[in-house]
């Protein structure tokens, strides 16, 4: 309708009327423009909003599974350096009494990590993190994500030398079953369940012995750097967390997509 009666005022040669029309049309397409760019930004802001939201929750369930974790390997890092002492008492070894049976089993303990930042990894690996808009929110993700890629390889090292010592010490100290009936096997903070349905045939297999020693010494010195770097992570997880939890609320105020 407008373009009609532009075209009508050209042929007529009313400018004024021409200039007037022109205007309407080009602030119409200006207004146009704007709402589009207004809804973009909006909506871009809302996505940011719900992505920084969902690696805040993970962050926080991260935490609390880790700090479970670390008490795990803190409790099995006591125990593989009292193994290892406990291999060099002879006597007291040979005795297989149930603490000393326990640490031996306890060779075999080695949890894995449960737990994983999967929206921060989907987010770098698809390209939308670009939504959110402060670059050091953005750096943080890449950095503990590469923090916890790097744990899954030290994860795998530590696994290795946990599997070599169990077979080993296993084998030279003869574990065998007791009985046939279903196993009570169950890991405790103090005492395994179902310790006397396991015996041990040849303790001296493993008592005294300086490669079962080195074996479980190994293990020990494994299990230290291991946690050690489990509460390396930690503290840059926590950091992580609070980094997140400082963002919240903030995007609309200080945030846009980042180009």
């Amino acid at each position: 309708m407008i373009l009609q009666r532009l075209a009508t005022s050209i042929r007529k040669q009313d400018w004024f009327t021409v200039l007037i029309e022109t205007l309407i049309v080009v602030f119409g397409v200006f207004i146009g423009l704007q709402v589009n760019n207004w809804n973009a930004e909006r909506e871009a802001r809302a996505d940011a909003d719900d992505l920084l939201a969902r690696m805040r929750v993970e962050a926080q369930e991260a935490q609390t599974d880790m700090a479970e974790y670390q008490s795990q390997h803190a409790l099995i890092l006591d125990r593989a350096i009292r193994f290892s002492v406990r291999l060099t008492e002879i006597e007291r070894c040979l005795a297989m009494d149930d603490e000393t049976k326990e640490l031996l089993l306890s060779v075999g303990d080695f949890p894995p990590p449960r737990f994983s930042l999967a929206t921060a990894s989907e987010a770098i690996g698809s390209g939308h993190l670009a939504v959110v808009g402060s670059e050091n929110v953005r750096e943080e993700v890449r950095r503990i994500i590469d923090e916890m890629t790097f744990m899954d390889r030290q994860w795998q090292r530590y696994i290795r030398i946990k599997q070599d010592t169990e077979s080993a010490i296993y084998t030279a100290s003869g574990l065998s079953l007791t009985t046939d009936e279903t196993l009570e096997f169950d890991p405790g903070d103090d005492m395994w369940a179902g310790l006397d349905q396991f015996r041990l045939q040849t303790p001296e297999g493993v008592c005294g012995k300086p490669q079962m020693i080195a074996f479980a010494s190994n293990a020990a010195a494994t299990q230290h750097v291991y946690t050690q770097y489990i509460e390396q992570v930690s503290d840059k997880l926590d950091a992580y967390a609070a980094l997140l939890a400082g963002e919240a609320g903030t995007t609309h105020e200080t945030g846009e997509a980042a180009p």
